[in-house]
């Protein structure tokens, strides 16, 4: 899990957009920086498989993922598909004393990034993305969560007509 950055609040959070210089360097955003320096102080960044975006996560949330994967699988006869993708294309990133990292130019290629980054919050992760691509994919996330939340949401929240709970006491209002 993240640790605690800015306020107390645990997790990536927040959209941000940074200029990718030539070689590469991009300044990773303060907050996600302020999260790093309080915990592994670098992240692990690799292509999605689902699409021309970058993923970051934390080294302890790359552990936890690799403690998942079979223990035996190496002695299976079977490369495993997802982990053999993941970890031979995974880079550690260790942010510079400016904040900066440099993305190698198979990931820049891989989300499509030229000129501009964004970082995007995902609570435990981050992604990064082409600017014009990510307000593409924000279209179609809009479409799902609207779909998602019918099936959470009852006729009555619908029409903002919520009923108040009394935290203390579990009680209505």
């Amino acid at each position: 899990m993240a640790d605690r950055g800015v306020g107390g609040m645990a997790g990536f959070l927040s959209y941000s957009l940074h200029r990718v210089d030539k070689k590469g360097r991009v300044s990773v955003p303060a907050q996600y920086r302020a999260l790093l320096l309080n915990g592994d102080k670098s992240f692990i960044c690799f292509p999605s498989l689902l699409g021309p975006w970058l993923q970051g996560v934390t080294p302890k949330l790359m552990q936890a993922f690799m403690e998942r994967q079979n223990a035996l699988g190496a002695f299976s006869g079977m490369v495993e598909a997802y982990p053999t993708l993941v970890f031979s294309q995974a880079v550690e990133m260790i942010p510079d004393t400016d904040g900066r990292i440099v993305l190698p130019a198979e990931l820049l290629a891989h989300a499509r990034i030229e000129e501009d980054i964004a970082f995007v919050g995902q609570g435990l992760y981050f992604s990064m993305w082409s600017p014009a691509l990510f307000e593409e994919e924000k279209v179609r996330l809009r479409e799902r969560a609207l779909a998602e939340r019918a099936s959470w949401v009852t006729p009555e929240m619908a029409a903002g007509h919520t009923h108040a709970v009394n935290m203390t006491s579990g009680g209505e209002a």
